[in-house]
Parts: C-alpha cells; sequence; structure tokens
C-alpha cells in the first residue's frame, strides 16, 4: 500500500505542476508512470483465488494509472502545440 500511495503523490505532483507551469513533458511523465503500471498490475499472474484485499489493491492500481494517463492526455497531449517537435 507505501508503493500505491507512493506513486499516486508522484502522479498528482506530476501531473499538477505540469498544469500549474505549463511544462507539458511533466504530465508525460505522469501518463509513462501510469501506464508502465497498469501494465505491471494489468499482466502480473495471479492465483486463481484471490482474497479481497489482493482485489481491492488492484483496483486501487487501476485508479492510479488511469489517474497518470488521463493526466498525461490533459496537460501533455492535448496541450503540446509542438506535436513531438514536429513543426
Amino acid at each position: 500500500m507505501r508503493i500505491l500511495l507512493i506513486t499516486y503523490s508522484i502522479i498528482l505532483i506530476l501531473g499538477i505542476s505540469a498544469m500549474m507551469s505549463g511544462i507539458h513533458h511533466l504530465a508525460n511523465v505522469a501518463g509513462f508512470i501510469g501506464a508502465m503500471s497498469l501494465l505491471v498490475v494489468f499482466f502480473k499472474d495471479r492465483s486463481d483465488h484471490e482474497s479481497e484485499k489482493e482485489v481491492k489493491l488492484r483496483r486501487y492500481w487501476y485508479v492510479v494509472a488511469g489517474t497518470g494517463i488521463f493526466f498525461s492526455l490533459l496537460f501533455g497531449s492535448f496541450w503540446n502545440d509542438h506535436m513531438g517537435n514536429m513543426i
């Protein structure tokens, strides 16, 4: 649970700082962290009989990953006027 809270706080700090400063790269880093956590949690081998605590923790990880991806889309991609610095 501690790693979950640390990851969530890092994503929130990166997302809010991207919103306040306008540096879209911070939000993209938050999205990257969210995507990696989603991949780790989604493709992790699970036992056939999971306890309620494990199911609840997995749902919390999905919320953390979704928050990171949301910040990346909202403050990273939509506010990025350079679109990968190709213009």
